[in-house]
């Protein structure tokens, strides 16, 4: 009786531990909606595996993630890489380990915009604390956001009719 009356707690938090870690991967966001000013969205069902973004067909969303990224691509059009941990971001070198490497546009205090050689005509906004918040889309599908790194008087307040900014509550792809 004394040897299970010890073990108890252990199987007790065990329980509590594994139902904890499901109810975390059942509800993974589910769909991350972003919509630009005229309403339309982009669409990414961290769920179903499902991204659907402007003038496309909704495609399946592939995870590649690891360990040290999360990591998203469809394999044709949208490509997204960064840190799990926030402190990762600090040495440049790390950004070699991600899938996919960002080029950076513009930065400014925790918001930073980004491109990546495989997604040109989307441009990412990111804010430490709070992960995705804003996707830029190209007025036509060969425009390339790779351009505005040789900017010199870049004002992104020029390309803001251009983003889709987050509009479902939640998180996406935020650091920790």
């Amino acid at each position: 009786m004394t040897k299970f009356v010890r073990t108890l707690p252990a199987l007790v938090l065990t329980c509590l531990t594994l139902a904890t870690a499901q109810i975390a991967v059942a509800n993974p966001s589910e769909t991350a909606r972003f919509r630009d000013a005229n309403g339309r969205l982009i669409e990414i069902g961290l769920d179903a595996r499902k991204l659907t973004l402007p003038r496309a067909k909704p495609a399946k969303l592939y995870d590649c993630s690891d360990k040290f990224q999360l990591c998203l691509a469809d394999g044709h059009r949208f490509a997204f890489a960064y840190f799990r941990n926030c402190e990762d971001a600090a040495p440049l070198g790390n950004y070699r380990r991600l899938k996919f490497q960002p080029k950076i546009v513009s930065v400014l205090h925790d918001d930073l915009w980004m491109v990546f050689d495989a997604s040109p005509n989307l441009m990412f906004h990111y804010v430490r604390s709070a992960g995705l918040v804003g996707i830029y889309v190209g007025r036509k599908p060969s425009f390339d956001f790779r351009t505005l790194l040789r900017k010199r008087d870049l004002n992104l307040s020029d390309y803001e009719k251009l983003e889709y900014r987050i509009a479902s509550p939640g998180t996406i792809a935020a650091c920790k």
